[in-house]
């Protein structure tokens, strides 16, 4: 199970949207600040919000985990990314021995993309849960 602390922004009758929680310090880049989260941060500017099941009672500000199993993460990037690769592919192919050329095997190429990606949005998505709230005596046993 993959798991990350999250803050609960708001909440909804079909679960509640929270925001991931970075961790302060790891202590992996020696305090100076995650590299990675830099670059990541060149690029989205905005935190982003996630829906996730939660059979607790919650308030916005209340830190929790939550988690996804690791099996649904690789299941959805591969229905994401490789059902419209697949079915893109298979267009292509499927075209260009109805009609060589290039320019049929395009329109295939592109007939599939549009029914891959079509197809992986009508899929229903495994949401995360939330697996439990966070320990706030954790933070201040480590901090003092």
């Amino acid at each position: 199970m993959l798991e990350q602390t999250a803050e609960v922004i708001k909440t909804a009758s079909d679960g509640i949207w929270v925001q991931a929680v970075e961790p302060s310090n790891c202590g992996t880049c020696g305090g100076k600040g995650c590299g990675s989260r830099r670059i990541a941060e060149l690029f989205q500017r905005k935190p982003r919000h996630f829906l996730v099941d939660c059979d607790l009672s919650l308030s916005p500000g209340d830190r929790i985990v939550v988690g996804i199993a690791r099996g649904n993460v690789l299941r959805s990037a591969l229905r994401v990314y490789g059902l419209p690769l697949g079915l893109m592919l298979a267009g292509a192919l499927l075209a260009q021995s109805v009609r060589p050329g290039d320019g049929p095997a395009v329109i295939g190429m592109l007939l599939g993309g549009v029914a891959g990606g079509l197809a992986a949005r009508g899929a229903r998505s495994v949401r995360p849960v939330v697996l439990r709230r966070e320990d706030i005596s954790v933070f201040h046993m480590k901090k003092g």
